[in-house]
């Protein structure tokens, strides 16, 4: 004899056909989300590293040397020298290169940019690098100098990631948590 199927109700088989998609869609969500924090994360403090490029390209200058051939110079101010060591929660590096590749000031262990992606003199351009082990985000941008034409100056400033990963954690939270409970 053959034992009667079981009825299933509406709502068993409601449950079964939604549950299913959810739980695939579920992760994906995760992860999509976790690239939107990323990105949303690195806005405001790529401002700030962009804002201290800038302002340490200012003082970068050229004058003749006896031989009338152009030199770089670069003068940190007491202000600027405050404005690169405000943050406490991470570690702020910088580096000015001369017209011919040799350090002005700073640290000399900041990876120089790809030279596969030229970018335009002026413009404050952003990567992902590594400094002693420490991931960081480098802002950097080509300076030119009054009397003398071509690419100047190398500004770079990189900063560690704590901050940015902190934000982007916090984004995490305040999304993933109502949709785990819906």
């Amino acid at each position: 004899m053959v034992a009667p199927k079981e009825q299933r109700s509406l709502f068993g088989e409601i449950l079964d056909w939604m549950l299913a998609p959810l739980l695939l869609l579920w992760p994906m969500s995760v992860a999509l989300t976790w690239l939107v924090a990323q990105n949303i994360a690195h806005k405001p403090f790529d401002r700030e590293l962009g804002e201290m490029v800038r302002v340490l390209a200012k003082q970068v200058a050229v004058r003749q040397d006896d031989g009338g051939a152009p030199v770089a110079e670069f003068t940190l101010p007491p202000s600027a020298t405050e404005l690169l060591h405000t943050d406490e929660d991470d570690d702020i590096y910088f580096q000015v290169l001369g017209l011919r590749g040799e350090l002005l000031s700073g640290d000399r262990s900041l990876p120089l940019p790809p030279d596969d992606e030229p970018a335009p003199t002026g413009e404050v351009r952003y990567r992902d690098d590594r400094i002693n082990n420490d991931e960081v985000r480098i802002a950097y941008s080509w300076v030119v100098l009054p009397g003398n034409g071509e690419r100047g100056s190398l500004v770079q400033v990189a900063e560690t990631l704590g901050k940015r990963s902190r934000l982007a954690t916090e984004i995490i939270k305040g999304v993933i948590l109502p949709q785990f409970v819906i």
